[in-house]
């Protein structure tokens, strides 16, 4: 049996782009919400290309992924991810049922394993074995559904395995800066009355001050847009050093920190610090320090350049930590007169872990904490949001996931050394886990659904053979056909 494969052009990727943004602001311009003309063109894209090319449909769908979390409201990311779980079982199904290969490997049984056990928590909450009624179900199960897609994505991408070879599946996932940084630049340059409603600041989250001064992009908040961001730092730099023309990703790196700092997010600047750090660290030199710190230094300088700048800076300065004046509670007093966020988020964390004494073990199901104070609002600590939501063997359970990516990242490591971009993409992958681990300390991370997305996706194609067989070497040059 002869089979045929070919690597997406960037064109055709353009022409997909080009395709469901005019269709999108044409349904738009006619009066009609922004976002029924854009599902309706993804979904006939989708169902055309699942069609054609198997490959295209998914790497599509990954790039278009970045561009839609804006649509929150309109429950698009939800209907996005259940429409690829169901894509993705039914690929599954079909090579199943005409006997053909399902590439897994031993991470995917693991991280199957390991949401099918957050489950758990879905089941006991109607049983009542939990802190929250059986009124929560459905919030706990949209949790799970979520991981479940994560699942599914990486799934999907391991079948993509002796189709298309990694590297190409790096360079076509670029394309899913795009719309992002598009839609930052309106945000740049045009005033909030100007912007589409999806773009512009939405609610009472942020002062005049803040939404004249951050952009978010289509990632809905401006956290969410850096930690995307900081991912796609790693990977430029990755390319960076196994480009032949190391130039034009430098440009591009310079962008993308360019709109990290217009975040004005401080996780930003952490995280990156941090990234930037683990990069060199393999095969550090005095030369790559004195860069990393003079970079560092350029970025906090460019950061605090604006007034909000430099007002989110000097919260660094008032931090309890720093100040032998403030206890606790007079930290609750200062909270209601200060726009030191910092403060919120002891009393929030405060407050959730008094709560969680009265469900130590299980906690209160996924989905919970916002529920659990005043407040209303999420944790703004990913190891506290594990506690109170699943108690201490939920805790155990989150650290345990994490640890189990990092042994598959090690192991790939150990295990393809004369590979060596897949060995510094596992590196440059394992540096944006302790990244997002410290940054989990003050944000919310654990909800940047897209993050997750390409992150887990890398982390598929990590576990590839990146020994191509000939079939694989020169996709860009045509089409290959191989028995």
């Amino acid at each position: 049996m002869t089979l045929k494969y070919s690597a997406p052009s960037v064109t055709s990727f353009v022409v997909v782009f080009g395709g469901v943004l005019l269709a999108a602001l044409m349904g738009w311009g006619a009066g009609i919400s922004f976002v029924i003309p854009l599902v309706l063109a993804i979904a006939v894209l989708g169902a055309l290309m699942l069609g054609l090319k198997f490959e295209h449909t998914v790497l599509t769908l990954l790039c278009l992924r970045s561009a839609i979390d804006v649509f929150s409201e309109q429950q698009l990311p939800a209907m996005f991810a259940i429409g690829l779980d169901l894509l993705a079982m039914a690929y599954v199904a079909l090579l199943l049922l005409t006997r053909q290969k399902v590439h897994t490997g031993r991470f995917f049984w693991f991280f199957a394993g390991w949401v099918a056990f957050q489950g758990l928590w879905v089941v006991l909450l109607p049983m009542g074995g939990l802190g929250m009624g059986a009124g929560h179900t459905m919030t706990a199960l949209r949790e799970w559904i979520r991981l479940f897609s994560w699942v599914m994505v990486y799934l999907l991408v391991m079948q993509l395995k002796d189709k298309i070879h990694p590297k190409t599946v790096v360079k076509m996932l670029f394309l899913s800066l795009i719309l992002p940084l598009c839609a930052a630049v309106l945000q740049l340059v045009l005033p909030a009355s100007a912007l589409p409603e999806f773009l512009a600041p939405r609610g009472n989250a942020f002062t005049a001050l803040e939404n004249a001064s951050r952009v978010n992009g289509t990632l809905g908040h401006p956290n969410t847009l850096v930690t995307f961001l900081v991912l796609f730092l790693g990977l430029l730099y990755w390319q960076m050093t196994h480009s032949k023309r190391p130039w034009p990703w430098v440009v591009l790196m310079g962008v993308v920190m360019f709109f990290i700092v217009s975040t004005k997010a401080l996780v930003g600047l952490v995280m990156t610090g941090i990234l930037l750090m683990a990069l060199i660290i393999p095969r550090i030199t005095i030369a790559k320090f004195v860069g990393v710190t003079a970079l560092m230094v350029a970025i906090v300088a460019l950061f605090g350049s604006t007034e909000f700048g430099r007002e989110r800076l000097m919260v660094f300065g008032t931090l309890p930590f720093f100040n032998d004046d403030l206890d606790l509670s007079r930290v609750f007093v200062l909270r209601g007169l200060t726009t030191n966020s910092f403060y919120w988020r002891l009393e929030q964390w405060t407050l959730l872990l008094d709560a969680w004494q009265d469900e130590r073990w299980l906690g209160y199901g996924w989905g919970a904490s916002r529920f659990l104070t005043p407040f209303e609002n999420e944790p703004h600590n990913d190891y506290v949001r594990a506690l109170v939501e699943g108690g201490i063997v939920g805790l155990i359970s989150y650290l345990t996931f994490f640890a189990g990516v990092a042994t598959q990242l090690v192991h790939t490591c150990r295990s393809h050394l004369s590979a060596r971009p897949q060995v510094d993409l596992a590196l440059v992958l394992l540096g944006i886990l302790v990244a997002m681990m410290v940054g989990m300390v003050t944000e919310n991370i654990w909800t940047h659904t897209a993050l997750f997305f390409y992150w887990l996706t890398l982390i598929a194609l990590c576990s590839w053979d990146w020994k191509e067989p000939n079939r694989l070497k020169h996709q860009t040059q045509g089409e290959k056909t191989y028995v």
